[in-house]
């Protein structure tokens, strides 16, 4: 079972926003002070190796879902099939990795998929992608090419951008 992190954003019990600005400006804070947060508490080579982390939003519940890079490793991590595939379907997620990384290592994948396990649907989602390293903490990343296969244009916003091409 994948563990999801969802929370409100804070005022938007009963009316979710659908304001651009203030979910970019909302999404970008909470995600630092999460990301903050979960540097303190993984340990060894999670904590070595975390480098990004992924705030999503879905405007129709106004829950947010977190992620970071690595995070389709942790233990009950429940793989949607949307993304992943199953038995009988194909997954969103490209078959063979178009960079370095392995297929599913990212921050955006592991958000999204908490948010898709919790019955969020992709067209109500907003992603910010941020460094989580101590030079570069908090500025935005840009999807990468594996998430930008998988997520341009069926992604209601990715405030961080895509990687170029």
């Amino acid at each position: 079972m994948s563990k999801s992190y969802s929370y409100l954003f804070s005022g938007t019990r009963g009316s979710v926003t659908h304001d651009k600005s203030v979910i970019k400006s909302v999404s970008h804070g909470k995600l630092k002070s999460w990301a903050k947060h979960k540097m303190e508490t993984l340990k060894g080579k999670a904590k070595s190796s975390f480098n990004t982390a992924c705030i999503v939003y879905d405007e129709t519940t106004g829950k947010c879902y977190y992620g970071r890079n690595g995070g389709y490793n942790a233990e009950g991590y429940e793989k949607n099939p949307i993304l992943f595939g199953d038995d009988t379907h194909e997954g969103i997620l490209p078959k063979n990795s178009l960079n370095k990384f392995p297929v599913g290592n990212c921050a955006e994948v592991d958000a999204i998929n908490n948010a898709l396990n919790d019955g969020a649907q992709l067209k109500n989602l907003h992603i910010t992608t941020i460094n989580a390293t101590k030079k570069k903490f908090g500025t935005y990343k840009p999807s990468c090419e594996n998430c930008k296969h998988t997520f341009k244009g069926k992604v209601k916003e990715n405030y961080s951008g895509w990687v170029e091409d």
